[in-house]
């Protein structure tokens, strides 16, 4: 009797160690991980007008000569070159020197009726930049400058002219502009505010050499004169320029980012302005020949003029332009989220597994925290301010994904691609790794699994049972 009692222990012993398991439990074999690309590609569309278009740089007359080539040294390039390096793409220029922003309203209402030739290559683009509203304003002060210095015209009509500008700015931006750059919800569209480039201009600064003391003073007379009326005409017209950058501001949101250029400029020393913008009238010289072509007696400035204007260039210059593009890239940033360990080659559950974050643009001063995603059920793994850290392999144990939260000082700002995985803990894979593996069980297979499980744990109970039965009737037949 014991050593029948014996015999059912052992037989249930092995059924639970090796068989039913075998039935019941969901086979996991460790895989590679597999990483989500998510689409990095950046199509960039630069829109504006000449400081967009990189007037006066090298390679601006390629550019003039064929609209989509972008000139290497406008900051819409030197914007994007990193993020294209790393993470691969293309830029095209569509700047017009001279743009007024109905100009580019006209042009872009295509899009939005959907007219345009390239109009499924516009809504592929994910970063559009902008840079429109000087030329309404400039335009007004350059057509009318000499009139306002020589009394011809009143500062209310100037005024008046301005504010039109200001209007039609603000329907142009608003109805047509920035509805036809944020059809793609998914794309950013980064505009720039107009700076002064005047903040520092003085006509005290034009040197003076006519080779005449006395013709020497009457120029400088002259000059402060014309000056006290260019700072009232330049303080008006910075004026209007403000509420162009009002309405720019205005109208920020998640997809429409406000790179505020003027508020940059308005920090920078006189010395920093004549680094960054061409403006310079220490540049010029009123010589004994300009002096002598100038009618003095009828204020007829127009040869003054023409020579101020080569030194009053309002565009930036190289320096400017990569000033520019870094204060873009301060407001943005990407970043790529990689696992650089291969899963299949964890030998050991307290091994490491590595990450690895590639980041463009942006601040410094960014942190991170590492979850894990099984089945809905979220799991922290790790909160660091580090580009390239690692966790256990014993925590990662499950099917799921990985993804980054990114923080900037403690405010949550984005969210990375994610990267699947599988893996599972080194004391639960097969005793026998040789074995063929098991073909995976149908959808509810751990249900499955129990129902067989059971079926065949009831029918080896039963035979036990039958047996000892059908031995026990042997036994006593025996012994009659």
């Amino acid at each position: 009797m014991k050593k029948t009692k014996l015999f059912f222990i052992i037989v249930l012993a092995i059924l639970n160690l090796y068989i039913l398991p075998n039935f019941i439990c969901v086979n996991n074999i460790t895989a590679l991980a597999q990483t989500y690309i998510s689409n990095d590609n950046f199509i960039v569309r630069a829109y504006g007008d000449s400081i967009s278009a990189g007037y006066g740089l090298d390679g601006y007359n390629d550019y003039i000569n064929k609209t989509t080539l972008i000139t290497k040294e406008s900051y819409p390039n030197v914007f994007m070159q990193d993020y294209i390096q790393t993470f691969g793409g293309e830029i095209k220029s569509f700047a017009v020197t001279g743009h007024q922003s109905n100009k580019l309203a006209s042009k872009l209402s295509q899009y939005i009726n959907k007219t345009a030739q390239d109009y499924e290559d516009f809504c592929k683009t994910n970063i559009f930049t902008l840079c429109i509203g000087a030329n309404n304003i400039l335009s007004v002060a350059s057509a009318n400058f000499e009139k306002l210095l020589k009394g011809e015209m009143k500062i209310e009509e100037y005024k008046l002219l301005l504010e039109q500008k200001v209007d039609l700015f603000e329907s142009d931006y608003v109805n047509t502009i920035l509805p036809a750059l944020t059809q793609n919800i998914d794309a950013k569209v980064f505009v720039m505010t107009i700076y002064n480039p005047y903040k520092y201009i003085t006509f005290n600064d034009i040197k003076v050499d006519t080779q005449n003391a006395q013709n020497n003073f009457l120029v400088k007379s002259v000059l402060s004169a014309l000056d006290q009326t260019f700072q009232e005409v330049l303080s008006t017209t910075i004026t209007y320029l403000e509420q162009i950058n009002d309405i720019i501001r205005q109208n920020a949101n998640n997809s429409v980012i406000v790179v505020d250029i003027y508020k940059l400029f308005e920090t920078f020393t006189k010395e920093q302005f004549k680094t960054y913008i061409n403006a310079d009238l220490s540049k010029m010289t009123i010589t004994k020949e300009l002096y002598e072509s100038i009618d003095w007696q009828n204020m007829d400035f127009s040869n003054l003029f023409s020579t101020l204007t080569v030194c009053s260039d309002p565009h930036p210059t190289k320096l400017g332009q990569q000033v520019i593009a870094n204060c873009h890239k301060e407001n943005f940033a990407v970043f790529k989220f990689n696992m650089e360990t291969d899963l299949s080659k964890i030998e050991n559950d307290e091994q490491e597994v590595f990450f690895l974050i590639k980041k463009v643009g942006g601040q410094t001063n960014y942190n991170f925290k590492l979850y894990k995603n099984i089945n809905n059920n979220v799991t922290l793994l790790k909160e660091t301010n580090d580009y390239s850290f690692s966790v256990k392999a014993k925590d990662i144990d499950g099917d799921g994904y990985f993804y980054l939260e990114i923080y900037e000082n403690n405010k949550k700002v984005g969210q990375s691609n994610i990267i699947e995985y599988s893996y599972k803990l080194q004391n639960e894979k097969e005793i026998d790794q040789n074995q063929t593996p098991k073909q995976p069980l149908p959808q509810n297979n751990n249900i499955n699994s129990i129902v067989i499980g059971s079926i065949i744990f009831v029918g080896i109970v039963a035979f036990c049972i039958v047996g000892y039965i059908i031995f026990k009737s042997y036994k006593k037949n025996n012994i009659k």
